[in-house]
């Protein structure tokens, strides 16, 4: 089960989610996200929840702002034609970005280490 909820995708979309269908396919969504973060990073319950219910209702609202175009995105070039098109597919580990990716897994902090070398001719 995933830590948010379609009423936490609501308040990411500034709106309320009244319509069955709408709030058990947000559902769907975020169950595949949680999915996608088993996924790389393992077990969800080991993050920090806040977190964890911050990226996925992020992730979610970003789906449901794009609900409803047959495409997620078009490229078109003029020149020598080209044109690229791309529908929506299964929640994946791409539909959270890497800046909320940065949150469920911060940088581990490094320690530095001066090695201090010093030879038998050194010592007067």
């Amino acid at each position: 089960m995933a830590a948010a909820t379609y009423t936490d995708v609501g308040v990411a979309l500034r709106r309320t989610i009244s319509d069955t269908a709408e709030q058990a396919q947000i559902e769907h969504w975020l169950t595949g996200a949680e999915m996608a973060v088993r996924s790389r990073l393992g077990d969800p319950s080991l993050l920090d929840q806040d977190v964890l219910k911050y990226v996925e209702t992020e992730a979610v609202a970003e789906r449901v702002r794009r609900a409803g175009r047959d495409e997620s995105s078009i490229t078109v070039s003029v020149d020598d034609g080209t044109v690229t098109r791309r529908y929506e597919t299964a929640m994946t580990v791409d539909d959270i970005g890497s800046d909320l990716w940065s949150l469920l897994s911060p940088a581990r902090s490094s320690s530095a280490y001066t090695i201090g070398v010093s030879s038998p001719l050194d010592i007067a």
